[in-house]
């Protein structure tokens, strides 16, 4: 989750340590919460609830972020741009089908 082992995190938890630097980063990200939060407690900005996070990756979407983080941050953004003209194509494909469908099924009566 913030790329630790679970001794170091073992140790956050049961007080031993407190994560650091950027540590401390990485688990107020994975927590979705602040860094002050973690230290100080600031009720502010509390920890999303469990139940509210997002489900796991699946195999297909964790090999998508692998295949993308591969690529040079220059081929990046043309990815996700291919990527949406390619999900607004299908959008408008189906929209067609629709009418086109509407067109041809007879009005029963």
């Amino acid at each position: 989750m913030v790329g630790r082992s679970s001794v170091s995190v073992f140790k956050w938890e049961s007080g031993q340590n407190e994560p650091k630097g950027q540590n401390l980063l990485a688990l107020a990200n994975a927590l979705k919460c602040s860094a002050t939060w973690l230290l100080f407690g600031d009720e502010d900005q509390a920890p999303t609830p469990v139940d509210e996070l997002p489900t796991e990756l699946d195999s297909r979407q964790k090999r998508l972020l692998e295949l993308f983080d591969s690529l040079p941050e220059s081929e990046k953004e043309k990815q996700l741009i291919e990527l949406e003209d390619k999900v607004e194509n299908f959008n408008r494909l189906f929209e067609e089908l629709l009418v086109t469908r509407k067109k041809l099924t007879p009005i029963k009566k």
